[in-house]
């Protein structure tokens, strides 16, 4: 079927974000920045304290033997924790919220040509913070399911039918969570392949970045810095417990393998957090052609109802207007 003007192609809707992606550049990074390394300097404060704790517990009970119970080690293990646990719940928090926000945020550049006052635009999700909440939990149980390997070729076929419900949620105030799921399927029925190759290009967008940040750590050496440190954690960690119950598969966990693990981990989310306002302005676009483009069609449907309607009333008025000239 020929594409109408309301009907944009993908590479239209890709180079137009590229475009109010990087033009607003400076705005989104500094946005994301502490939903991204919050995340990551809450994450490394639990871990890292802890470690430390557990590393020089003998010396500190020297020094401190009212400690010496279970009691205190717990109270002491949990305020340690705790800085890292507020930071980590605030970022993440953000992180989650920023799914909703972006959305406006990239309306605002496609009206405005401007990105401003965030406060404005988080507000737009935590106004309707139940219905966010309850929404990325039905979003968890399908990702939960489709984790299954047996239905990971379902899973990815629904996972892109329903690659628009964050949209539907920003721009929609009246849908509830389950219908962000049905409105996304049914703006995507019909547009399911186009919209498969627009996913995959922006996969290809976060290869990308996720690599030229690997080649960044190496040329700074900070891969070498962050695998020792990550190394020296997973020394703490029953390997020896953890390789014998894996024994039977030959497969040898070790400290090194999981700091590269860990390095690779945060690197990748590193790289997807901020990209995330790509993707966002990227399905924004996607959005608002599609919802441009099925408002159009249900709109032709009805004017040639209104013109059937109207000449079957004309040529009612002409035979009453011809039987009464008869009559006369």
């Amino acid at each position: 079927m020929a594409r109408t003007k309301t009907d944009k192609s993908i590479w239209m809707i890709f180079f137009e974000s590229v475009k109010i992606f990087t033009m607003n550049l400076h705005k989104f990074l500094l946005y994301m920045a502490f939903p991204v390394l919050g995340t990551i300097l809450g994450t490394g404060l639990i871990f890292g304290l802890t470690f430390w704790f557990n590393n020089n517990i003998d010396r500190i009970l020297i020094k401190y033997p009212a400690l010496d119970n279970m009691t205190s080690l717990t109270i002491v293990i949990i305020l340690l924790a705790l800085p890292g646990l507020l930071i980590l719940l605030k970022a993440f928090g953000d992180f989650l919220i920023a799914y909703g926000a972006l959305n406006s945020m990239a309306e605002g550049a496609i009206t405005t040509g401007r990105v401003y006052d965030f406060p404005a635009h988080n507000a737009v999700v935590k106004s309707r913070i139940l219905t966010f909440i309850m929404l990325w939990i039905l979003f968890g149980i399908f990702t939960a399911f489709a984790s299954f390997p047996l239905f990971w070729v379902l899973g990815g076929i629904f996972f892109i039918y329903f690659i628009l419900i964050f949209q539907v949620f920003t721009f929609d105030e009246n849908v509830s969570a389950i219908n962000c799921f049905k409105e996304s399927l049914q703006l995507i029925k019909g547009k399911f392949a186009r919209t498969a190759i627009l996913l995959i290009i922006q996969g290809l967008i976060l290869f990308l970045v996720y690599h030229g940040l690997t080649v960044l750590f190496e040329v700074c050496r900070l891969n070498e810095v962050l695998t020792r440190v990550f190394s020296n954690w997973a020394m703490s960690l029953p390997l020896d417990r953890i390789n014998a119950i894996y024994q039977n598969f030959n497969i040898l966990i070790t400290p090194d393998m999981i700091a590269k693990y860990i390095l690779s981990n945060m690197t990748g989310f590193i790289a997807l957090g901020f990209t995330l306002p790509l993707r966002s302005i990227s399905w924004t676009l996607w959005y608002k052609n599609l919802a441009a483009f099925t408002e159009n069609t249900e709109r032709q449907p009805q004017k040639k109802q209104k013109k059937t309607a109207q000449k079957k009333l004309d040529k009612n008025i002409l035979k009453r207007a011809m039987q009464d000239d008869e009559e006369f």
